[in-house]
């Protein structure tokens, strides 16, 4: 008989929104919106957290040193720090001012591989992990990084923990608007436990379709792909953990607009009051810290029981579907 798998948690959770917050008319009053106020407010949408002089670095600092204070692990037993960035330019420190122009305008290429990882695990002494960046997954990289986080903590029994992190913001002078969401800058960190009894990862799911990789020639293409492909990735990840909707106490989302997930919770049959949606309103999209900062919030209301089991799910450009189900 194979020995039992270790149990795998979300032992923590810590998130960083900068302190600016932008109502949609003010947002509109920039020039950072495509559509009317109001018909992103119909979309579930009221503000946004908007960084000033943060770097995506700094955020990403912020809520890695939190997450170690609030969970009081130990920094020894980090085996490994991921940090997944959603835009090219939060995968380098050069680029990450905030600013347009980008590594074309470095003039030392070697500026190029000075990267938030490793200045991530030096500056808050996680001199025993190993540091691995992930780029590429949009607004599913946190997820990514957690799937992988997890499997590397089965695979390899001498690891104990793992902190995944994704920060993101903005240039400067940015459009606030995608296909009809509204976007904040974030940072958010999670830790990742062997042998944890809270938030155990039962499945993870993940497609991509790569097909749709030039997302601003296809938006409407996007769009028609979105809503079949979610419902099929969410029953096939709750297959994986021998479930079904119906064990699902509550639905913790992207924020890409509550009218999605209205249409969305339709076609999977679940009722409204499963979805946490609190945070559209309050936050709006925050690229790829959603899903664990709705996770967060939604736990320290109390509204989640002992053996409650959540479902995750986030999308994101690529095009890439995400989901994860844990047990409270």
């Amino acid at each position: 008989m194979l020995p039992a798998s270790p149990s795998i948690g979300i032992a923590g959770v810590s998130y960083r929104l900068p302190s600016t917050v932008l109502s949609l008319d003010e947002l509109h009053g920039r020039g950072s919106l495509r559509s009317a106020p109001e018909t992103l407010a119909g979309f579930g949408f009221r503000q946004v957290h908007v960084a000033g002089g943060e770097s995506a670095v700094e955020m990403a600092l912020s809520a890695v040193d939190r997450l170690l204070d609030e969970t009081g692990v130990d920094r020894e037993d980090i085996g490994v720090v991921l940090y997944a960035g959603a835009l090219p330019s939060s995968s380098t420190l050069a680029t990450d001012s905030g600013q347009a122009g980008g590594e074309l305008h470095l003039s030392e290429v070697e500026d190029l591989f000075k990267y938030p990882v490793s200045r991530i695990q030096a500056e808050l002494g996680l001199d025993n992990a190993t540091a691995i960046g992930l780029s590429q997954q949009g607004c599913a990289s946190l997820f990514s990084a957690i799937r992988i986080a997890r499997d590397m903590l089965l695979a390899e029994p001498d690891l104990r923990a793992a902190v995944c992190v994704a920060a993101d913001r903005f240039p400067t002078d940015a459009r606030r608007e995608m296909i009809y969401n509204v976007i904040s800058d974030s940072a958010c960190a999670v830790l990742v436990r062997r042998d944890w009894p809270r938030n155990r990862i039962l499945a993870c799911g993940h497609v991509t379709k790569g097909a749709f990789w030039d997302a601003s020639e296809m938006e409407n293409e996007i769009i028609a792909a979105y809503f079949p492909t979610a419902r099929t990735v969410i029953h096939d990840t709750l297959g994986r953990a021998g479930l079904k909707l119906d064990d699902i106490a509550w639905i913790v989302p992207h924020n890409v607009s509550l009218r999605s997930w209205e249409i969305l919770l339709g076609l999977l049959g679940l009722p409204r009051e499963k979805l946490f949606a609190e945070n559209i309103a309050r936050v709006g999209h925050t690229i790829a810290s959603d899903g664990l900062l709705n996770l967060r919030d939604l736990l320290d209301a109390g509204r989640v029981r002992d053996g409650d089991r959540l479902l995750l799910f986030t999308f994101g450009y690529g095009l890439n579907w995400s989901c994860i189900v844990v047990e409270h």
